[in-house]
């Protein structure tokens, strides 16, 4: 096969391809159309819009007729000359870019006090606040005021000042009687911008003689809220261009030619590799799998190269995966000068195209040629490019608005960082000296702002400069130059003028008046409207870094007077006394309170006599950013070529935007994806020079091309025809493709009356391919009803109950086990988008939020399982009768085609039938097909069938719903995993998931039956099963018992973590032990409470070891805050009776009666303690006097101890050193004839307060009788040495002085852990 190269008269010297490129951009970007002969005045109009087209005289009788002169566009019949073709389309685009502008403008010359409303946005309060210079020319920043909005604007959503919006400005004092002042807007700034107060936005003026430079002039500026300029901006310009280029299309679009004729490259080079349409070898099923493969590579392989201007092979059928239609329509693209392809929904015309382009890409030498494919929208061009992209395909997307994260890694960005090195910029002298002459530009403009505006007061010599004082008036200020005086306050100018002005010297105020803070907040209609209405993209000479982030950038020059003089009567220049002053030849002699005003006419001359000089230096920045963009597409065609680029991707705006760019690139095949949707001119607009194929895809049946303006859209203008519709209206040649892969066969019935020969394909004919719905029994329904609509604020539809049946809809198809992802809505109406939205959001809670709602135009080329439409459109059952978007049979095909296995309709059809002839002839023949099919509700019934029972119930309001859970009206028959019949209502929860209520009566171990729901954890109160006896009764922390038995009673806030009291007796025995021989316990072990980490009792003998401080010793505690007096006041007189009581029943009994109160006690992470309730204990024991590993030897005079707890800190796992404190009770002297008993107390004990929240309660141990009874008897309570009268006895002595009694002596060092001290 001879591979077809590059165009035989194409440009094959790389040094002669490479200028035809530059000249190519070079002519695009400096273009400026020519005076022409007469009949073609509107191929010398300018690309922006002139005052005059915008704000015309009304009274001009001539004026008016030229604006309003708009030739017919006669779509049904071919066109008589080029000219009158390509002019009629280009008034047209221009009248719709600009009239709803003008007649906004009128509408504020008449009234200037008016408020927004629905078509203009009026700003006030407009201020020249600086230029931004950026590499896309100079933007003029303006604050502004959007007070006559009447509501709070959401700048990060609303449509408002969007970027490429035409809008107009003019004096505050002229409000456009005589001044009109074009600008686009260019960054829509939020950051920093439209979130301040007042908000800050940046444009260009239309005509740099235009720009403002005084920030004192107040404007006013105007903005149509439809009529997008940027979408026909460039198509304006491609007209024109196309003036002067003839196609080998122009026959076709034109005379309407129908010879269909093949593509001349085709004609020289007619062999194509068609094998990538080789998918299956027939009945291989039956081949074995080795043989299947060898087949098909034979297939291949005698496909490589075949002569596709005979036709294909009847035989190839049986190979491939296409139908004939397809098949078809493939041969038509790869052969035709003007190949139209009309695809049904649903019959895969995205598939089919990408089919062609493969073969078209691989019978070409890679990189050689390449191929523009475009279509309306940016989804349906990246839909296009993912899939040639897995093809294998060198892809490159022109544009910025995609948002598709796979296509951006093939954007004209990372293109240019992946072919060219980063130092190429760098060597790049073309770019090198724009880049120079821009910053040295920027310069000069900054010394032209600055003679104007400086920071302080004006130059004299500026002003003599400029001849607005004389020779002697600057010498009279310099003869006192000697005697200027300081300024009198830090932040004053200094300086002659500075003096000459004295007092008149005032600092300027600065423009900010803030606008009012309104509660309600616009709500934006237009946010649902699909983007690509708007489709500006930032242009590709942006510097790298600034592209990619979507932001300009550049140099800010702020224009602002810092300092200016007073004039509180406000004189002119015109005034006569002024005018007199101003005529001193020594301006000392001017007097003082004129000063002020005089100053401000310099200030006003400075700023007249640098005005043009500044308008100047402007043009000629707009010029040097020309010259870069050149640079930039010029480099971007090397960038292309050297990558071997084969397909090019943008939007049909984009086609005319980068019209330069592309042009350069010298494609011959161009496919229009989308061709139906999209409006004639930007196509027209995009017929390039080298242009000899022309791939139109689309369906004309489907959405047409959108227009703003009332009264263009339909005859005679007819900017809703598109090229595709009247090519084939014409009835040129063309190929429909007619098997359906989408729909279940019943819903394609619906669409047959628009579509007659529209056949299914065997795959949708297959059961498994396309489940019936669950919850239904029939996969399609119109429910129709009469309840009335409503209108929302933003003059949008919405009926309200009919958003309720459709939610209601939804719940019971999710309930029947319906993904939310599996569902669509579909409505006409932004509206009711809104309200199926809300209804969702409020009252389906128990779902996650359903977000499938659409408009129809938006859903164009999608699809889903289920597809629900909500026509919303009924006043009542005797109307009146109206239909509005409804009667448009483009949308409405496109509405009732989306679905694959379901689809519903939910409408008043009564309204439809009597709206209008075009409603009737939409919706009537929809109707049909329902009611031959049994599934119209007439009686405005729904039916919904269970899975369970199979039983079929009908759904008339929203309230019907309430007792549905997703079956029938039956009860369930089926059991519970208990063994209890269900008897709820039809569900769709599985009984695994449900709680049976019937009663349990299990028999539980405790001998008695549950009394509980036989879904709930079984219950019994009896001890037996909850384990909880009365002895286990919880004592009051703060009760001492009386009854002779020995009681222990902790502080509820202090109590360590509980352990029970066999633990504490083991720890005991074990640890005294192993304390005498100076061992220390296992690591980790817990000893028992009030042991220290030996195990033994703390002694007297061990006061300084670690983790234990007595009070007084001056160390810092973990519970420094502890307050024992303020605690224990209350308890002072008590305990010390207490003491006395107990005194006199030493010998009440022989057995120890212990009961203890443990309060437990966790700690979180950093530390806090969390106390529990209290837990009693009770038990009893007989000394052993003769075993010193008792748990207590009460040969020791004990009456009373303190217990107190200090903080425990946790850290690795370990208690910390320090974690309890002890406060000890007074001790017995024993008598002379018994061994004293030594009163020990710490000398360095003091009054030092220990405060804090926790108490520290007594602990009372009642001695046992025997040989001690009487020397206690005897025995004194001590008195308290100074310093300590103001504490509860039982914490005056130390923890030694009853430690020290105990047999078995002193106890030696170990490591502390719980202490107690007995």
């Amino acid at each position: 096969m001879a591979r077809v190269g590059p165009d035989s008269d194409g440009v094959g010297n790389p040094q002669l391809r490479s200028q035809y490129e530059f000249d190519t951009i070079k002519h695009h970007v400096n273009f400026e159309p020519a005076p022409t002969h007469a009949g073609q005045e509107w191929r010398s109009y300018p690309e922006l819009p002139t005052s005059r087209d915008l704000n015309p005289d009304w009274d001009d009788p001539q004026q008016l007729a030229a604006i309003r002169y708009l030739l017919p566009n006669t779509w049904k019949e071919p066109w008589k000359s080029k000219n009158t073709y390509l002019e009629t389309h280009y008034r047209l685009q221009r009248e719709e870019a600009i009239t709803l502008l003008r007649y906004s403008i009128k509408k504020f010359k008449d009234d200037p006090t008016m408020m927004d409303d629905d078509e203009t946005c009026i700003y006030t309060k407009v201020f020249v606040r600086g230029y931004l210079m950026t590499r896309l020319g100079p933007m003029c920043q303006v604050q502004f005021s959007a007070e006559r909005s009447g509501k709070k604007i959401r700048w990060t959503q609303t449509r408002r000042l969007t970027v490429g919006s035409l809008v107009v400005l003019s004096p505050a004092n002229d409000c456009f009687k005589t001044i009109c002042m074009p600008a686009i807007i260019s960054d829509h700034r939020i950051r920093g911008g439209l979130d301040q107060n007042p908000p800050t936005i940046h444009f260009q003026w239309a005509n740099l003689d235009d720009a403002i430079m005084d920030p004192n002039q107040e404007l006013v500026m105007v903005e149509a809220r439809f009529g997008y300029f940027e979408a026909v901006r460039h198509s304006m310009v491609g007209l024109q261009h196309v003036a002067d280029t003839h196609t080998t299309l122009d026959k076709y679009l034109v005379q309407a030619d129908k010879t269909d004729l093949p593509a001349r490259y085709v004609v020289e080079h007619p062999e194509m590799d068609i094998s990538s349409l080789v998918h299956h070898m027939p009945n291989s099923s039956s081949i074995a799998k080795g043989i299947v493969q060898a087949s098909l590579t034979q297939a291949k392989e005698s496909l490589r190269s075949y002569p596709v201007l005979g036709g294909f092979d009847s035989q190839l059928s049986k190979y491939t995966n296409l139908d004939n239609s397809q098949l078809g329509a493939v041969h038509r693209i790869l052969t035709k000068e003007l190949a139209i392809v009309q695809g049904p929904p649903g019959t895969g015309k995205t598939f089919t195209s990408v089919q062609a382009l493969h073969i078209l890409l691989e019978s070409q030498d890679r990189g050689s040629n390449v191929i523009i494919v475009a279509a309306q929208t940016n989804h349906a061009v990246d839909q296009i490019l993912i899939q040639l992209i897995k093809l294998g395909f060198n892809v490159v997307r022109l544009g910025g608005r995609t948002q598709n994260e796979d296509i951006k890694r093939y954007s004209m960005y990372n293109l240019r960082h992946r072919a060219l090195p980063p130092s190429s910029r760098r060597t790049d002298k073309d770019y090198k000296t724009f880049e120079s002459a821009r910053k040295k530009n920027i310069i000069n403009l900054q010394k032209v702002i600055d003679d104007v505006f400086p920071d302080d007061l004006v130059d004299p010599e500026s002003l003599y400069s400029a001849d607005i004082i004389s020779k002697s008036q600057l010498q009279s200020l310099q003869a006192d130059q000697a005697w200027a005086a300081a300024p009198l306050f830090g932040d004053q100018p200094s300086g002659l003028l500075a003096e000459w002005l004295g007092s008149q010297l005032v600092k300027v105020k600065p423009q900010d008046d803030k606008d009012p803070e309104f509660e309600a907040v616009e709500s934006d209609d237009n946010l649902d409207l699909d983007d690509e209405d708007n489709d500006m993209e930032l242009d590709d000479c942006i510097v790298d870094e600034d592209e990619n982030s979507g932001r300009i950038e550049g140099k800010f020059l702020p224009i602002k007077h810092a300092w200016t003089g007073t004039n509180p009567q406000g004189y002119t220049e015109i005034d006569l006394i002024i005018h007199r002053e101003l005529q001193k030849p020594n301006l000392w002699d001017i007097d003082v309170k004129y000063r002020g005003a005089i100053y401000q006419y310099w200030q006003k001359q400075l700023l007249f006599r640098h005005h043009r000089n500044f308008r100047h230096i402007l043009a000629d920045n707009a010029r040097i950013t020309k010259n870069l963009k050149i640079n930039r597409w010029y480099k971007d065609t090397q960038c292309i070529t050297s990558s071997q680029i084969e397909i090019v991707g943008c939007t049909t705006t984009g086609l005319c935007k980068y019209r330069g760019l592309l042009a350069a690139l010298r494609p011959r095949t161009m496919l229009i994806e989308e061709a139906a949707e999209t409006r004639e001119a930007n196509i027209l607009s995009a017929l390039y020079g080298s242009l000899q194929q022309l791939i139109l895809v689309g369906d004309h049946q489907q959405l047409a091309p959108h227009c703003d303006t009332p009264g263009l859209a339909d005859e005679p203008y007819n900017m809703r025809v598109s090229m595709f519709e009247r090519l084939v209206r014409l009835k040129l040649p063309f190929t429909m493709l007619n098997m359906q892969r989408r729909m279940v066969p019943l819903l394609r019935e619906i669409l047959n009356p628009f579509y007659p020969s529209l056949q299914d394909h065997p795959v949708v004919t297959k059961d498994d391919a396309r489940p019936p719905v669950p919850g239904m029994a029939i996969n399609s329904f119109f429910f129709h009803h009469t309840w009335t609509e409503g209108l929302d604020e933003n003059a949008s539809r919405y009926n309200i109950l009919e958003a309720e049946m459709v939610v209601q809809f939804i719940d019971y198809l999710m309930m029947n086990g319906v993904q939310a992802s599996q569902i669509t809505v579909l409505t006409f109406y932004r509206g009711q988008k809104k309200k199926i939205l809300a209804q969702f959001r409020n009252k389906m809670k128990h779902w996650v939020p359903f977000t499938n709602v659409y408009t129809v135009d938006s859903y164009q080329g999608e699809e889903n399982d289920i597809v629900i439409l909500s026509l919303v459109r009924s006043h009542g059952p005797n109307g009146p009768h109206q239909a509005g978007f409804l009667q448009d049979e483009n949308r409405g095909v496109v509405s009732i085609s989306r679905a694959r296995r379901g689809f519903y309709i939910f409408g008043n059809m009564i309204n439809l039938a009597y709206a209008s002839n075009a409603s009737w002839n939409m919706w009537g023949r929809v109707q049909k097909v329902f009611e031959r099919h049994g599934r119209f509700g007439g009686d405005t019934r729904l039916p919904i069938t269970c899975e369970n029972h199979r039983k079929t119930i009908w759904m008339s309001h929203p309230e019907d719903w309430v007792n549905c859970h997703g079956g029938c009206d039956q009860s369930c028959s089926d059991k519970m995993s208990c063994g209890h019949a269900c008897g709820r209502r039809c569900h769709w929860v599985s009984h695994d998931k449900l709680i049976c209520r019937e009663p349990c009566e299990r028999q539980l171990p405790c001998g008695h039956r549950c009394q509980q729901i036989c879904g709930e954890s079984c219950i019994c109160n009896c001890a037996e099963f909850t384990g909880a006896y009365s002895h286990d009764d919880f004592m009051d922390a703060g009760t001492i018992l009386e009854d002779g038995h020995l009681d222990l009673n902790y502080d509820q806030s202090r109590v360590a973590p509980f352990i029970t009291p066999d633990q504490r007796r083991m720890d005991v025995v074990a640890g005294g032990r192993a304390a005498r021989r100076g061992r220390r316990g296992a690591r980790g072990h817990r000893r028992g409470l009030g042991y220290d980490n030996a195990g033994h009792v703390a002694s007297s003998q061990n006061p300084g070891r670690t983790g234990f401080v007595r009070p007084g010793d001056g160390e810092s505690y973990t519970w420094g805050a502890f307050d024992i007096q303020l605690d224990d006041e209350q308890r002072r007189m008590e305990a010390q009776k207490q003491v006395k009581r107990n005194s006199r029943q030493l010998g009440a009994t022989s057995t120890l009666a212990i009961r203890d109160t443990f309060l437990p006690v966790t700690l979180n992470q950093r530390g806090k303690r969390h106390v529990g309730g209290g837990i009693t204990s009770e038990h009893s024991a007989r000394p052993s006097p003769d075993k010193d590993d008792d748990l207590l030897d009460f040969n020791d005079a004990v009456e009373t101890t303190t217990v107190t707890m200090r903080s425990v800190d946790m850290i690795s796992g370990r208690i910390g050193t320090d974690a309890l404190m002890d406060t000890t009770a007074e001790a017995w002297d024993a008598s002379a004839t018994s061994t004293p008993t030594k009163l020990v107390k710490n000398s360095q004990t003091s009054n030092m307060p220990i405060s804090g929240p926790h108490r520290a309660t007594p602990l009372v141990l009642s001695p046992p009788p025997g040989p001690i009874e009487s020397s206690l008897r005897k025995a004194q309570i001590s008195t308290p040495h100074s310093g300590q009268a103001d504490k509860p006895e039982w914490e005056l002595s130390s923890v030694a002085d009853t430690a020290s009694v105990m047999e078995g002596g002193m106890a030696e060092d170990g490591e502390d852990e719980d202490l107690i001290s007995l």
